[in-house]
């Protein structure tokens, strides 16, 4: 029996170990294509943060249990009532969507001819704008407030923060004890404070409309 004790917990505690490391992995996983959506539909939308917003919760939904319906709307809304219940139960939001590029600054430095609002970007013919206007406007042709080409501020970057709570007895509080009191970013500070995983992917697309300057440009899912 001492036998057995000492050569089972360590086996048990391999066994739900891979357990826990194969629902990271999977969840990683989805959340990468999830964002892919949110990158696509955003692109051919004008860089509409709603447009990003419902695409990633939609590719999300088998990943959170969540049956393919008939209806898209019902589908949406069973998702979103998962996350809230997510968010109820561990006290933050699970996903936080940030837009890196096109910034305010892309469209200060690269705006279309048009006065209308939104603000929009210079998006027809990059490279001839890019050769025959900016090389002559701006040094290398990279805007002097974005730091950025034509052809960056065109491409549309997310960064996706998604927090993953594991199961494996005794993780959370392993985690608790490794998070670092350094951390500057306040929604991964309070996830890693709380033992949750925190799975970041990052994706660049470049633009298949022209980009339009929302009111949420920075954060198209707030924690």
């Amino acid at each position: 029996m001492a036998e057995f004790t000492v050569v089972a917990i360590p086996l048990l505690l391999l066994g739900l170990g891979t357990f826990e490391t194969g629902r990271w992995l999977l969840m990683r996983q989805a959340v990468g294509y999830a964002l892919f959506e949110a990158a696509r539909a955003a692109t051919a939308a004008h860089a509409d943060p709603a447009a990003a917003a419902q695409a990633f919760e939609r590719a999300l939904s088998p990943a959170l249990g969540v049956r393919a319906m008939q209806d898209p709307d019902d589908q949406l809304s069973a998702v979103r009532a998962r996350l809230a219940g997510w968010t109820r139960t561990h006290g933050l939001r699970r996903a936080r969507i940030e837009q890196l590029s096109p910034t305010p600054a892309s469209f200060q430095d690269f705006p279309a001819g048009r006065a209308a609002e939104p603000r929009e970007l210079d998006y027809d013919y990059q490279r001839p704008r890019h050769d025959t206007v900016y090389l002559s406007r701006y040094r290398d042709g990279i805007g002097p407030r974005s730091g950025q080409t034509l052809f960056d501020a065109n491409t549309l970057v997310l960064r996706l923060t998604y927090l993953h709570a594991p199961y494996l007895p005794g993780m959370r509080t392993l985690l608790r004890s490794l998070a670092s009191a350094s951390e500057t970013d306040d929604y991964v500070k309070q996830a890693r404070a709380a033992g949750l995983l925190v799975i970041r992917r990052e994706i660049a697309m470049p633009m298949q409309s022209a980009a339009r300057e929302h009111g949420r440009n920075r954060d198209i899912l707030a924690p």
